[in-house]
Order: structure tokens, then sequence, then C-alpha cells
């Protein structure tokens, strides 16, 4: 079994048994969010693209963590929305700038992985 049809396979598992869980607790929101970056991190991390996989996982594990805390506390939304997006402008300029040289060399070795087999 090729590497990317395992890593697929691993993360359709990890989405049923996370939708299984979801269907017992009945946490859909924002459980669902937690598990769509559960499955497409652990997907990224088996293709070999950690940094990407580790990234998802707890952009994906903080939105409802985010959520939890801004509904148990009086914080206010119009203090919370624009600092989120702050953050992700954030995030998206140091994975432009730092992270951009770990991109092109995945992709440089699935290039070379596809040409060689």
């Amino acid at each position: 079994m090729d590497k990317k049809r395992k890593a697929s396979g691993i993360s359709g598992g990890i989405f049923l048994i996370g939708l299984g869980v979801l269907l017992f607790t009945g946490w859909w929101w924002p459980g669902i969010l937690l598990v769509i970056g559960l499955s497409g991190g652990a997907e990224q991390i088996f293709r070999g693209q950690t940094v990407r996989g580790i990234g998802t996982i707890a952009f994906f594990s903080a939105i409802p963590i985010v959520i939890a805390i801004v509904q148990s506390t009086d914080i206010s939304w119009g203090i919370v929305g624009p600092f989120i997006l702050i953050v992700l402008g954030v995030i998206t300029l140091v994975k432009t700038f730092f992270l951009k040289d770990e991109v092109e060399e995945v992709a440089d070795i699935e290039k070379t992985d596809r040409w060689s087999s």
C-alpha cells in the first residue's frame, strides 16, 4: 500500500471514529471542527508534512477552545472577533515567509518520488 493511500485510510478512519463520538456525545458544534482538524492533520503528518499537520490540528483544536472560553466568560465577541482575525493574519504571514522553504522541499520530494516509481 502506497503512502498516500495509507494516509487517506488513516484520515478516513479517524474521521469516522470522530463522527461516532459526536453522535454518542451530541457535541456537534464545535466538535465537528475538532474532528476535521484531527483527521486532516493526521493525513498531512502521515504524508510527511509534519509541520502542516500539527498546524492544522492546532488551528482546528483552538477554535472549540476559544468558543468554550468565550461562552463561559463575559468576553464580548466584539473583542474576540478582531483578535482572531489578527492572529490568523499573523499565522498567514509566518507561514508565507518562514515555512515556505519546507513546503517547497516536500513538493520537490513528492515530485522525485513520483518520477522514481
